[in-house]
């Protein structure tokens, strides 16, 4: 007989995973205050006010403000696709049987 070598799984540790949703989070809430803020500047009538960013490049907030819209609509998009895509998958899996099987 021959014998089962156990091959150790990695794993993921448990400190770099809290790292990763303690950023997740923060971001999240960064991104949410600046969004209100561009918000606020727009409607009290100082969109068009320019800031630097980080890298020193000018921007105004209501440019800020289309950035936002063109990722949400660019993400919508991409899970429209992804749902294609799947449904794809899983009609030729219905026709012709899935490869396990």
């Amino acid at each position: 007989m021959t014998e089962e070598k156990h091959i150790p799984k990695k794993t993921f540790p448990r400190w770099l995973l809290a790292g990763i949703v303690f950023t997740g989070i923060a971001s999240f809430f960064g991104l949410g205050a600046m969004l209100l803020k561009a918000v606020h500047m727009v409607s009290t009538g100082r969109g068009l006010e320019t800031y630097r960013t980080f890298w020193l490049v000018e921007f105004n907030w209501v440019s800020f403000l289309v950035l936002c819209g063109a990722i949400v609509f660019a993400l919508v998009i991409a899970l429209f696709l992804r749902l294609h895509e799947y449904l794809q998958w899983r009609s030729l899996e219905k026709k012709y049987g899935s490869p396990k099987n």
